[in-house]
């Protein structure tokens, strides 16, 4: 009796897993082939994130969560080498693509980007650290809305917020349709 009454939970248990697996929501993919040619055009190509950066990616994965994007997603952008006013040094960017329920969330999400706050929020959010240590781990450039998506390029370089690749790339950006 006692054997057959642990088969039945162990059964139960397992329906319950299977049931729930089955169930559940995967988060829809962002589709973003509309940065390919804009991202050839600007000599950058798109690279897995370093070890060493994963937070940054946390950190601005975890601040998008605070307006609810329906998908999202951050590409570690790459120039191939120097550029004539890097310094010597390669310029490298996050680029976070977000789509939202509706443009109006959308324009919040991008004007609140890099707004007066901005550290503290992400602070807040990040609760490993400063908002002071937060701003040298994330260097942000600027966010566009475009319609419903959103694209918001930081570094971790002051120096590569000085240079012409990120606001070229601002540009292309820009001239996208609405999405």
């Amino acid at each position: 009796m006692r054997s057959q009454n642990n088969f039945r939970l162990l059964f139960c248990i397992a329906a319950l897993i299977i049931l729930e697996a089955a169930c559940g929501k995967n988060a829809p993919q962002l589709e973003w082939a509309e940065l390919l040619p804009l991202l050839k055009e600007n000599d950058l190509t798109v690279s897995v994130t370093p070890e060493s950066k994963k937070d940054l990616v946390e950190i601005e994965e975890l601040d998008a969560v605070l307006y609810s994007p329906i998908a999202g997603t951050t590409l570690y952008l790459k120039s191939p080498s120097p550029t004539s006013d890097s310094r010597d040094m390669t310029p490298h960017y996050w680029l976070r693509v977000e789509d939202y329920a509706t443009p109006d969330v959308a324009a919040k999400r991008a004007a609140e980007y890099k707004s007066v706050g901005t550290y503290d929020r992400l602070a807040k959010a990040y609760g490993k650290a400063s908002s002071f240590m937060i701003s040298k781990t994330t260097v942000r450039e600027w966010a566009l809305a475009k319609g419903r998506r959103v694209y918001a390029l930081t570094t971790d370089a002051y120096l590569f917020t000085l240079i012409e690749k990120p606001e070229a790339l601002r540009k292309s950006i820009a001239a996208l349709p609405d999405k």
